[in-house]
């Protein structure tokens, strides 16, 4: 037998291997196998792809044999691999890039080499001789990288396999198979008599439960001396167990009981009898979303099958895991890139084993390989957060609809403000529209006042109406969140004399300046720079505009320094552990004034919110992409929505330009009428959803080397023109990024059929027309700076 094996690297083919009568398990597809790769045969970690009798592409004779077969389990569904080779075809990407990318890298095994002196010999070359003492020295084996580190020659590698050539040097592997978590247990074997009060009582929980983990011996007051000399007794025996890992508990809570509106029941009954299909839910804030979805989910599962969950943010899991675990309780699978290496495997060992029914997490949750898969989720499904920036760039969002096809299971894409993209397919019936128009509590839409900045007086970025309303507000004993886009404190520092702006060595953008840190921070690489207060260029005093949240905290501060504030963005809640407490203590009333970014503004009911202010609602609308605008009224809509959830409320929205569609459309809560304004637009620039784009970004380190890259591309142009619109290359907006220029082409595709095509072209040549080019292939992008 032949398997079809998928490898960690970026080439877009996988590889043939025998199957030997000898390995730990049998054969299957989405198993892992550890196979010698390339000249030196390096055992690498794979996952079988197919399976054949025969192999008509390669001759037996020259076919490497499988290493070992591991598990007695699948990593990966036979869906999951369909899964995989899509999001590989469609992101121009290697099936085994696609599949490792996702694979917790706990189960990838760690080959480690070490080396031994076996004779003394005399040597002639300076670096041999410093080998040689350096093993002399060590007494012993040691890890080859160890003693290239030590020794820091440039021929260190070579001279040490010539040594090994030459039998003076003696080389050794070990394995590592798994991280899988484990712990050890003790077994009662046999009962003897001990005198012992400690043993005794030991004796006496283990003929009670037969075997316990040390750990919980430990707990109960038995000693590691104690259960050594039950050990040697013969009494119990130490095993050691598979343990997965649970998810360390949250602050948060919810046990609310909900009945659903008139209105809820009708989507919730639309979704249980409709088809396999793609519904859109999408409604006013307020209106219930979450618990249409979570009763589709409850109904599901006891159907017996088992329900994915997709969340763009990981701080808006501990809210919605608190609603989750009122309908299922604890034993749900949460799964996002904070966990540690062993959670990591643990969670998705609980997927392959069916230790669960629902599962939640961010956009790495979408090929956990979970059993008879019912209903897939995509909560705030216009969120940006749902695509990849590294390689392969997939969009969850794309792909979550993709799985419910290759699953036959329903997908439900959930918003206030729904994507264009995914409006326009439910308006073409490719999606099920269902709509949610009230909220819930029958308590209004929040009233909304736009101030414009330009005409009303103002305290640095506070409005008059807004610091009046903020201190009424408060005196009542509610709360209020002032948004503001950006963290830090300035946004930027220049010389009003020559025009110095203060930018990152490495990336065309202004640093900003956070004040608690005291450092100028590029929000591009995330390079720290010491605070500069003159130009180096004219000694001029600097000049510093712009607001972050520190900014904001700190006048608000100023403004009512009697009142409780806390600032709440991605400085403050890297920990979700602490993310969690202080999302908890603003429920709880804690603080009268919340700071915040997006963060704040995303899936969160704060009972005594009930006024929200958009400090600068239109400074978005200026970027140039043409997404702007749909960011600018999702935004405000989502922002405001945050008030008055349990009573009514109010939001401010200051801006400089109050007519701007975005602006006026999201205080007036008329999404249908942006929504038409904003097709109409895209339909004239033939922008998604009319086309499918792809962003071709080029990066160099030198300018002059543009001329070569262009040849090169015109060339590549030639090739992908049927297929393509391919506009020339230009500076991206953000022209250097990491000390490396940016140069970009936003191509489009009339249909899916010929972007499919298109990225076929891209992946064979490129990367020989590009070869030492630093280059992306941006499928489905969803920005263009």
């Amino acid at each position: 037998m032949f398997a079809e094996v998928a490898l960690n690297i970026p080439l877009d083919k996988t590889f043939i291997y025998k199957v030997p009568e000898t390995v730990s398990s049998k054969p299957e597809v989405g198993k892992r196998v550890i196979v010698p790769f390339g000249k030196s045969d390096f055992l690498k970690t794979g996952i079988i792809v197919s399976l054949k009798e025969t192999s008509s592409e390669i001759e037996e004779t020259y076919i490497k044999e499988i290493f070992d077969i591991p598990d007695d389990f699948v990593l990966f569904t036979e869906k999951n691999i369909k899964l995989a080779e899509e999001i590989a075809r469609r992101y121009a990407s290697a099936i085994g890039e696609v599949l490792f990318f996702f694979l917790p890298s706990g189960f990838i095994i760690e080959e480690t080499s070490y080396v031994y002196l076996k004779r003394n010999e005399h040597v002639k070359g300076k670096t041999e001789q410093q080998i040689i003492k350096y093993l002399k020295s060590k007494k012993g084996r040691v890890k080859l990288i160890t003693l290239v580190r030590a020794i820091k020659g440039k021929s260190t590698y070579s001279t040490v396999k010539n040594l090994i050539r030459k039998g003076i040097i003696g080389k050794e592997e070990d394995i590592t198979y798994t991280l899988l978590p484990t712990q050890k247990v003790a077994v009662l074997k046999e009962i003897k008599p001990v005198k012992g009060k400690k043993e005794l009582e030991a004796i006496e929980i283990l003929k009670k439960i037969k075997e316990i983990p040390i750990k919980d011996l430990n707990k109960r007051g038995i000693s590691y001396n104690t259960i050594k000399r039950l050990t040697n007794k013969g009494i119990i025996e130490i095993e050691e167990r598979e343990h997965l890992i649970d998810i360390k508990k949250q602050v948060l809570t919810d046990n609310r009981k909900i009945i659903l509106t008139a209105d809820q029941k009708r989507a919730l009954n639309a979704i249980l009898n409709g088809k396999n299909e793609t519904f859109l839910l999408y409604g006013v804030t307020g209106s219930g979303k979450m618990e249409v979805y979570l009763h589709a989910a409850l109904e599901t599962v006891k159907k017996g099958k088992s329900v994915l969950i997709l969340v763009p943010e990981l701080l808006l899991t501990p809210e919605l895991r608190a609603r989750v675990e009122s309908y299922f309780g604890e034993n749900i699978v949460v799964f996002h890139s904070k966990l540690s290496k062993k959670e990591l495997v643990s969670q998705w060992l609980k997927a392959v084993k069916g230790k669960s029914k629902v599962f939640i997490g961010t956009r790495m949750s979408l090929m956990l390989p979970i059993k008879d898969l019912g209903l897939i989720i995509v909560d705030e499904e216009q969120d940006t957060s749902y695509k990849e920036q590294q390689k392969p760039l997939y969009h969850a969002r794309e792909m979550a609809v993709k799985r419910g096809s290759i699953e036959k299971c329903p997908v439900i894409l959930v918003s206030a403000t729904p994507s264009v993209e995914s409006y326009y397919r439910a308006s073409i019936e490719k999606y099920r529209a269902l709509e949610l128009k009230k909220r819930v509590s029958n308590i209004p839409l929040p009233y909304i006042k736009v101030v414009n900045l330009k005409e009303e007086k103002r305290v640095g970025i506070f409005s008059e109406s807004l610091i009046s309303a903020i201190k009424n507000t408060v005196k009542k004993g509610e709360q209020v969140l002032l948004f503001i886009n950006r963290r830090g404190f300035f946004s930027s520092g220049f010389c009003p004399k020559c025009g110095f702006v203060a930018e990152c060595d490495d990336c065309a953008v202004p640093l900003v300046y956070h004040k608690n840190m005291n450092r100028l921070i590029c929000h591009i690489c995330g390079k720290k720079y010491k605070p500069l207060f003159r130009c180096p260029e004219c000694g001029t005093k600097l000049e510093f505009k712009g607001y972050g949240t520190e900014r904001v905290e700190e006048e608000v501060k100023v403004l009512f320094p009697d009142f409780r504030i806390v600032r709440l963005d991605q400085d403050t809640v890297k920990n979700p552990t602490k993310g969690a407490k202080l999302i908890a203590d603003i429920k709880n009333g804690n603080y009268d004034i919340i700071v915040g970014t997006q963060i704040a503004s995303k899936g969160h009911n704060f009972p005594k919110l009930t006024l929200v202010a958009v400090l600068m609602a239109d400074t978005g609308y200026l970027l140039p992409d043409f997404r702007s605008a749909e960011r600018t009224f999702q935004t405000i809509v989502h922002t405001t929505g945050r008030a008055g959830r349990f009573k009514p409320g109010a939001a401010i929205i200051q801006a400089f330009d109050p007519e701007n569609p975005a602006v006026k459309y999201a205080a007036e809560y008329k999404f249908d009428l942006f929504y038409k304004e904003e097709i109409e637009a895209r339909k004239i620039f033939n922008y998604p959803p009319f086309s499918y784009p792809v962003l071709l970004e080029f990066q160099i380190e030198k300018t002059s080397k543009f001329g070569k890259i262009e040849e090169k591309f015109n060339i590549l142009k030639e090739k992908i023109k049927p297929y393509f619109n391919v506009p020339p290359l230009n500076p991206a907006p953000i022209p250097k990024v990491s000390g490396r220029y940016r140069f970009i082409t936003f191509m489009r595709a009339a249909t899916e059929e010929n972007l499919l095509k298109g990225i076929e072209i891209l992946k064979r040549e490129m990367p020989i027309l590009f070869r030492g080019v630093r280059y992306r292939i941006d499928v489905d992008p969803v920005y263009l700076l």
